[in-house]
């Protein structure tokens, strides 16, 4: 091993271990993880009330029970879920808050897409992924938090158009599911209501990150898909970096606006 690699790896464990002791001891529900959130979101610019951290919780709870059986999330512990899940979720809520539908594709446990609907009760939402247990849970969890207004589809994203009625689309197409930038976007934008626009949930902005994005506004002028969506209005690539509080993780909304 190198000495630059070595000591990036020390650097990273004291990272870890500095989490690991500021980390507090919570359980899900409790007065501390909704003041998680709360003052969590408040650093976003965004206005979490106790109801609606309470419905997060029944979301994790149930979360919680059905990942002994289906492959959810890794994230175990309460006070991280609060910050990696929920924080990282809700993040987009400033830059789609005119939107009345949004498809969050690839949903898993639901994220974004709950905690988005949670925080915008108006917002019609449908909740996609391709595997038949994280559907079943979702079905489930949204007749536990008893809200209306979101769907549940059993597809692909990229089959995702053969659903649809003519002329139906959504107002924002979000994701923290896809690593593929591309693949998101050439997939996605077809699903795109005129002035619509994609957000995709990144890690922290780097050079891997521009690279993604300079790709990006190259497949925009070479894909013909991407050309008969757009119809000659052209792209707009947005990135926003935020910062999740508690753990003090660096994250990156890509946004594409068409």
């Amino acid at each position: 091993m190198n000495g630059k690699k070595a000591l990036r790896l020390c650097e990273r464990k004291e990272v870890l271990l500095r989490r690991a002791c500021l980390k507090p001891s919570m359980d899900i529900g409790s007065s501390e993880w909704k003041t998680v959130i709360i003052d969590g979101g408040g650093q976003l610019g965004i206005e979490v009330s106790e109801e609606q951290a309470g419905l997060f919780a029944v979301h994790a709870r149930e979360m919680v029970l059905w990942n002994k059986s289906t492959n959810l999330t890794s994230v175990a512990d309460p006070f991280e879920m609060a910050v990696k899940h929920y924080l990282d979720s809700m993040a987009a809520v400033p830059y789609i808050g005119g939107a009345a539908s949004l498809l969050d594709a690839g949903s898993g446990g639901g994220f974004p897409g709950i905690p988005l609907k949670i925080m915008l009760p108006s917002l019609k939402v449908t909740l996609l992924d391709a595997r038949r247990k994280r559907v079943s849970f979702l079905k489930h969890v949204i007749r536990s938090l008893g809200i209306a207004g979101i769907d549940v589809f059993n597809d692909r994203l990229e089959q995702m158009k053969d659903q649809l009625p003519p002329g139906e689309g959504f107002d924002v197409v979000v994701s923290r599911a896809f690593s593929d930038l591309k693949a998101f976007a050439a997939h996605a934008l077809p699903l795109l209501n005129p002035g619509g626009c994609l957000v995709a949930y990144k890690g922290k902005r780097g050079e891997v990150l521009e690279n993604e994005v300079a790709e990006l506004e190259k497949m925009a002028t070479e894909n013909k898909r991407v050309e008969q969506h757009r119809e000659g209005r052209g792209l707009h690539i947005d990135m926003q970096s935020i910062v999740l509080s508690g753990l003090e993780l660096s994250r990156t909304l890509v946004i594409i606006s068409c």
